[in-house]
């Protein structure tokens, strides 16, 4: 990635902060370039294990749980 191919909105960029930026989004590039043929993984979403501990599983019977009045 060429640095001066970059635009910046912030004003006064030095060249070492251009060049940084460039090797910082460069070796992102290549790192998900890497993963693009890898299979996803499997196992537990984040949303579930988000899920898990609000509450046990409702049990109906009498007295368990009633439809609030409207």
């Amino acid at each position: 990635m060429d640095p001066a191919s970059l635009h910046f909105i912030t004003r006064r960029v030095s060249d070492t902060e251009r060049a940084a930026v460039a090797v910082v989004l460069a070796a992102q590039l290549e790192q998900e370039s890497g993963m693009l043929g890898q299979a996803p993984g499997h196992g537990v979403s984040a949303w579930q294990r988000s899920q898990r501990p609000l509450r046990e599983p409702l049990t109906p019977g009498h007295g368990r749980w009633s439809r609030p009045a409207l």
